[in-house]
């Protein structure tokens, strides 16, 4: 990888990091990861295997032991080494870059992996699920270091994520041993991982009794004793997730358009449904006495999200001729027989927003969080747009199906889906790869071959192993 050192007076607030380590090739699916003093870390779910970026604001400030787990002591020192030529000599330039080589992945690649999952992964998954994981994964990255200060804020930070998570994991874990249904041996081993992480975070605990994990412990001692555990079989899987929308037969006093969401301006599970990302609904209307639009996007609703994002999400209109961008507007949350009244089957963020001269025609809305510093495209046929929208459908998919076949061991199945996918993909064509760092669709129609035996493009192995929500949602849409 590609180290980028520079001299250190350049550290400040939004100047570039005084060092960052990349990889040479761009990915569509990253997403970085604040482990504090400075120090962010980058993993792509194309690639999960590898870092793909690390940068270090101020080295005085960076945790040497921290660091050595990051990319290695040789990798550290050398970094150390060139920071201190470039300090003390002239005939270095204000900015120097080496290829160094890291050191193989460590426990905080998974905790990378999993924020970037909870960033890009569009399917039904339970936040909760995701939220434990993640707490457990900071637990034991954090018991790689020997004990001391920095042990001791990293287990801090997992025990206060694993808290916030307890009552949602033994709620499921509780929901799980009431059903009938028989539990996969892969969920119950994944549910058995996090709960052994639950109790080892536990120990951990130095105030005191930990009540929110002990209750954890009871509900999977109750899961273990009630629960039939299933063989596995094969099945044909069918994704349930209700097209969350306005419903066909709704009447209409106006023209309705339609735009894309652009799912690099905000969050996964946030619009849309749990099996594709959505389309902005627009339909002229008069606000007094003014044209405007009322703008409707479907809300995720297994469950709605957290208000610390919905009260976060804006839409803003973009003239298509232009380039100009409209005021953004706060968009609502409408439920129950509001969101009927707008002819809504389901919850759905709205807002009527002034067109303030432009052809409702000739603008694209587009729907993003307040901290999204990306600027709007100006068409649905975007080329980053369309590539962007094939790299979480890929990511999604992909996934889905590696969930479905841990769970059934069903090959066949995943093949038609595998044959399905590389249809919809189809028009993207063949020769170059789907997304940055993805597969060509040639490479995809080589795994629906008979003689195939396995996915070559292997993005659900060691650290970006299946979530135990992945595993949760495929058996709930079996």
């Amino acid at each position: 990888m590609f180290a980028f050192v520079t001299a250190p007076d350049c550290t400040v607030q939004d100047a570039s990091p005084e060092i960052h380590v990349s990889a040479p090739d761009p990915g569509d699916l990253c997403w970085p990861t604040e482990l504090g003093t400075g120090i962010t870390v980058e993993v792509d779910l194309a690639r999960p295997q590898r870092w793909h970026s690390i940068s270090i604001a101020e080295w005085e400030r960076a945790d040497p032991a921290l660091l050595a787990a990051l990319i290695g002591r040789d990798a550290s020192w050398r970094l150390a080494r060139m920071r201190a030529e470039l300090l003390s000599s002239d005939r270095l330039s204000r900015e120097d870059e080496v290829t160094v080589t890291l050191a193989p992945t460590s426990p905080w690649l998974r905790v990378a992996v999993i924020d970037a999952l909870d960033r890009w992964l569009h399917l039904d998954l339970d936040q909760t699920l995701v939220n434990a994981e993640r707490a457990i994964a900071r637990g034991r990255a954090a018991k790689t270091f020997r004990p001391g200060p920095l042990r001791d804020r990293f287990l801090g930070e997992a025990l206060t994520a694993a808290r916030f998570a307890a009552s949602g994991l033994t709620s499921k874990l509780s929901s799980l041993a009431d059903s009938a249904a028989p539990l996969p041996m892969e969920l119950y081993s994944g549910l058995r991982r996090l709960t052994t992480g639950y109790a080892a975070l536990r120990r951990e605990g130095v105030d005191g009794p930990e009540k929110e994990l002990a209750l954890v412990a009871r509900a999977w001692a109750g899961l273990k004793d009630r629960a039939p555990i299933a063989r596995r079989c094969a099945s044909d899987h069918a994704c349930s997730a209700a097209q969350y929308g306005l419903r066909d037969e709704a009447a209409t006093s106006g023209t309705v358009f339609t735009s894309t969401v652009d799912p690099r301006q905000l969050p996964a599970r946030v619009v849309g449904d749990g099996a594709s990302v959505t389309e902005i609904r627009m339909e002229t209307v008069y606000e007094d006495r003014e044209p405007a639009v009322l703008v409707t996007v479907p809300a995720f609703c297994s469950p709605l999200p957290s208000a610390v994002v919905t009260d976060r999400l804006l839409v803003r209109l973009v003239d298509r001729s232009s380039g100009k961008v409209h005021q953004p507007a706060l968009l609502n949350l409408v439920t129950g027989d509001e969101a009927d009244q707008l002819g809504a089957d389901a919850p759905v963020f709205a807002r009527v927003v002034p067109l303030r001269g432009a052809a409702p025609e000739n603008v694209r809305a587009d729907v993003f969080v307040a901290d999204s510093d990306r600027a709007p495209v100006i068409a649905d046929t975007d080329d980053d747009l369309l590539r962007s929208l094939r790299s979480v459908s890929v990511l999604s998919e992909w996934r889905s199906m590696a969930a479905e076949t841990r769970l059934t061991g069903d090959q066949l199945a995943r093949k038609r889906r595998l044959t399905q996918l590389v249809d919809d993909l189809a028009p993207a064509g063949s020769g170059q790869p789907l997304f940055l760092g993805g597969p060509t669709l040639s490479e995809l129609v080589a795994l629906t071959e008979p003689s195939a035996t396995g996915p070559e493009w292997s993005t659900t192995q060691g650290p970006a192993d299946l979530l135990v929500a992945e595993l949760a949602a495929a058996h709930a849409n079996r």
